[in-house]
């Protein structure tokens, strides 16, 4: 990992952070430790339980899903989010780049349903850029580093190059880096960090789909179209490197497309 990386990196050594994608030897480039493979699997329970949650909320009229209109959820027009959407735009399959959208909009209903606060320039950065590490003419493939962490790192050196303050990088960064952990904590690392999280599971895996009014979701199915975000992820080709969070996650789903209620709207 290059200088960039190891300044916009996080100070502690957690799990999906940049420095701790950094760390060499037998764990290096996102290999997990068995300690951490326990963690992400108890982090991806964790979500699970809350989706079970919300359906028991949800059949008991408890559930009181946040609804708004497309426009309104649009970042404003900063030299962040130009940047980061031209770099999206430039070296992203449309695919994937859709899914990128989905995941910021996702995130910020989520964030207005749970009451989290956070930087919607900052957020729409890291969403849009989450997934850098998959992008067409990449340098560094997925057997030979975690993706988020290699996407992280060309985030980094983008947004840096772009003049962006060391600051704004270490949490569009970290953000990035921690997004495969199933479960990052808001109190721990950030709004930002939490909603590229949960955005990007909501589209993927339809985590807290049911806390988001149907009347948004469509709106923001037919603005972004979902058909294709499984070959784009290469959820069921990529042959990540062994022991790493994508390659534990995809064996833990048994490599095959999850089933979510957004499939309505393609796959």
């Amino acid at each position: 990992m290059s200088g960039t990386a190891k300044q916009c990196g996080a100070s502690a050594q957690v799990m999906g952070s940049l420095n701790w994608g950094m760390r060499e030897g037998a764990y290096s480039k996102g290999r997990l430790t068995p300690l951490e493979h326990l963690k992400l699997v108890g982090n991806l329970v964790r979500t699970q339980l809350v989706e079970l949650g919300d359906g028991v909320k949800d059949r008991m009229g408890l559930l009181a899903p946040v609804s708004s209109e497309l426009e309104a959820l649009l970042p404003a027009n900063t030299a962040l989010v130009r940047d980061s959407l031209d770099f999206a735009v430039e070296t992203h399959d449309t695919r994937l780049l859709h899914h990128s959208w989905r995941t910021y909009l996702f995130g910020v209903l989520l964030g207005e349903y749970a009451g989290v606060p956070f930087d919607r320039d900052l957020l729409f950065s890291a969403a849009i850029l989450h997934d850098s590490g998959l992008i067409n003419n990449r340098e560094i493939h997925v057997h030979e580093c975690c993706f988020a962490i290699s996407g992280a790192e060309v985030a980094c050196h983008h947004l840096s190059a772009c003049g962006h303050d060391s600051d704004t990088v270490h949490k569009v960064g970290d953000a990035i880096a921690l997004h495969l952990n199933a479960y990052v904590s808001a109190r721990a690392h950030g709004g930002e960090a939490y909603l590229v999280n949960r955005g990007a599971m909501c589209d993927l895996f339809g985590a807290g789909h049911r806390r988001l009014a149907k009347s948004s979701v469509d709106e923001i199915m037919q603005k972004h179209p979902r058909e294709g975000v499984i070959e784009a992820l290469e959820f069921e080709t990529a042959d990540h490197m062994k022991g790493t969070r994508p390659y534990v996650l995809t064996k833990l789903t048994g490599g095959k497309t999850p089933k979510t209620a957004f499939d309505i709207y393609g796959v």
